[in-house]
């Protein structure tokens, strides 16, 4: 909630501040205060937001929620001293969410959340006014500041919820549960903390629909293969699917939608790959949910844009280049790799893949697959770090070039060597690669 007095938040949080100075904003973050904001001393496991204070001041903050063991300077912020700074966030949020709450919608799943988010916010702007995620705001610390910076005019405001480990989900919808609540698909995503794999994901992941406030809840089909998460279920049930005809909602290749088992709307999606085409569909679902009709959703199609470094085409000295550097787990490198366009005549197709992280004891083995699944749609592979060493191994074993680079300088200048106009050139790997470094050291 923007534009609340110092005081009332004190209040709320338990700890009296005199002053009407009026907070515009909240963050986590040192280096995105802004002027007027409130800034959260959160003690993380690589840096101690205490040790920042002087910057959140010179960015403009009016004041910081610290701890009561802090007993440093205040460098003229307004401090509110808690017992729990990561308590006292969640904690505001739950509270002034409530205060004007917005119909919320809840995104989940191991691939494509916010290419999700993004597409259902474009289709129900034709008809409401809607807030969305911020950048990919949707953790246990992150969540809360999305809830709390909303414009505050919002009908309908769509989130996205993240989990990494067993108890993540229960915590976010503790914080504020959705109305209607969205998966998108099960993955081995983060499988490192799941002793049962896909099993155990899907559990934690269904959760999204245990809360008492969530009555409509929309996954995809193949969540049936998974009944522990299907039990936890509580409001209407509505699955989309690419596969199952038996779906309430049904895509065809011809891009006909079927509703509940009839032939109800043919559209031209704007991007034809399945991967993405997935989320068009459960966007589609959303919107039908939210009683717009087949013409109102057509209206918005040719508004859809897929988020930054999701499978983002360009072409650059005739090379056409795939940014698909903000994730990557076995599925979505699958997916990526046999949807790349094809190269003009006589090109060839690049693929410069890093690791994906949390693979668990199976780690080597999904690297190697991903390998050899490389073999049929890419003529050379780089391979950036030691992790990804599978990946250029079982590669190499299909008699293709490929290397293995350990410096993203040394990648840069061997990716333009190998570069020809015509030429198609994937990036992908997980976020804690940042693989996007390499398009900086291209130009």
């Amino acid at each position: 909630m923007r534009n609340v007095s110092i005081q009332k938040i004190g209040q709320a949080l338990g700890t009296p501040c005199e002053g009407e100075t009026q907070v515009t904003g909240y963050q986590i973050d040192s280096r995105r205060i802004g002027p007027g904001e409130l800034f959260f001393a959160l003690k993380g496991g690589r840096t101690d937001g205490h040790a920042h204070l002087a910057e959140a001041k010179e960015r403009g903050a009016v004041g910081a929620v610290v701890s009561k063991g802090y007993g440093g300077p205040d460098f003229g912020l307004l401090l509110l001293p808690v017992e729990d700074v990561t308590l006292s966030l969640q904690g505001l949020a739950s509270r002034f969410i409530e205060e004007e709450r917005p119909y919320m919608i809840g995104i989940s799943g191991s691939l494509g959340k916010t290419t999700a988010r993004e597409f259902i916010a474009t289709l129900l702007e034709g008809k409401f006014r809607v807030g969305k995620t911020e950048l990919n705001y949707n953790t246990k610390l992150t969540y809360p500041i999305t809830l709390l910076n909303r414009r505050g005019d919002e009908e309908v405001l769509v989130v996205e919820l993240g989990i990494t480990e067993p108890g993540d989900m229960e915590r976010l919808l503790q914080i504020a549960a959705p109305d209607l609540s969205v998966l998108t698909r099960v993955a081995w995503v983060h499988g490192a903390f799941f002793p049962r794999g896909l099993l155990d994901i899907a559990k934690e992941k269904g959760k999204i629909f245990s809360h008492p406030r969530t009555k409509k809840c929309i996954f995809h089909h193949g969540l049936y293969e998974y009944p522990e998460a299907i039990e936890q279920i509580h409001g209407e049930k509505v699955s989309f699917s690419m596969e199952d005809r038996s779906a309430d909602y049904f895509l065809s290749g011809e891009y006909f939608i079927d509703e509940k088992g009839v032939r109800a709307y043919r559209f031209d999606p704007p991007y034809k790959q399945a991967h993405v085409l997935h989320n068009f569909l459960a966007a589609v679902s959303v919107a039908r949910a939210m009683k717009l009709e087949w013409d109102e959703i057509n209206r918005q199609v040719p508004k859809l844009q897929l988020p930054k470094m999701r499978f983002e085409e360009y072409e650059k000295g005739g090379v056409i280049f795939v940014n698909d550097a903000y994730n990557a787990n076995p599925d979505s490198m699958r997916a990526a790799l046999s949807h790349l366009p094809e190269p003009k005549e006589g090109g060839k197709r690049i693929a410069v893949l890093g690791m994906m992280v949390d693979m668990g004891p199976e780690s080597e083995n999904i690297h190697r697959e991903v390998g050899r699944f490389a073999q049929k749609y890419v003529d050379h592979l780089l391979v950036m770090g030691e992790e990804a060493a599978p990946i250029y191994e079982a590669f190499q074993e299909g008699k293709k070039p490929a290397e293995q680079h350990l410096q993203f300088e040394t990648l840069a200048e061997r990716l333009k060597e190998l570069m020809r106009p015509g030429d198609v050139v994937l990036v992908k790997a997980s976020r804690c690669v940042q693989m996007e470094k390499l398009f900086n050291l291209l130009n």
